[in-house]
C-alpha cells in the first residue's frame, strides 16, 4: 500500500481527501456556530409526520412581534410527541423567518464533525506517508 500511496496519483488523492475533509469540517463548524447564534423560542409540537425513514414535526412558536409561526421541521434528535414543548432556533431577516431548526438537532453537527475529523486525521496520516522520502537501504 505504501508504494501506491507514494505514487503521483496516490499523493494527489491523499491531498485531495485531506483538503475535502478539512473544508467539510470547516463548513460543519461554521454552520453549527451560525445556527447557535440564531434567536430561539419555545414551541409546541402540533403533529409528528413520518415519510419513509425520515421524521419531521409540525411546530407552532411565537415570534418577537407576537405573531405565531407554524413550520414543519426535520427531527434528527430525540422523538417529540404532539403536545410536548421544544425549543426552536430561527433566523429572522426583515421580520421574516428565513431558516429554522429544532434546537436539539445539534447531534447532527456532532456526528458529522466527528466523522470528518476522523477522516481528516486519517488523510493527514496518509499524506505524511505519501510525502515522506523513502529510506535508502545502506
Amino acid at each position: 500500500m505504501a508504494k501506491s500511496v507514494k505514487s503521483r496519483r496516490g499523493r494527489f488523492v491523499s491531498g485531495l481527501v485531506l483538503a475535502g475533509a478539512v473544508v467539510g469540517l470547516v463548513i460543519v463548524l461554521q454552520s453549527s456556530a451560525e445556527q447557535r447564534s440564531w434567536a430561539s423560542s419555545e414551541a409546541t409540537v402540533l403533529e409528528r409526520l413520518k415519510s419513509g425513514k425520515s421524521v419531521s414535526v409540525k411546530v407552532e412558536y411565537a415570534l418577537p412581534d407576537g405573531s405565531k409561526q407554524v413550520e414543519t421541521l426535520s427531527e434528527n434528535g430525540s422523538a417529540h410527541q404532539p403536545g410536548t414543548r421544544v425549543t426552536v432556533r430561527y433566523d429572522l431577516r426583515d421580520g421574516r423567518v428565513v431558516d429554522s431548526a429544532l434546537a436539539d438537532n445539534d447531534q447532527v453537527f456532532w456526528v458529522l464533525g466527528v466523522m470528518l475529523g476522523v477522516l481528516a486525521v486519517g488523510a493527514l496520516g496518509t499524506s505524511v506517508i505519501a510525502w515522506t522520502p523513502q529510506r535508502r537501504s545502506d
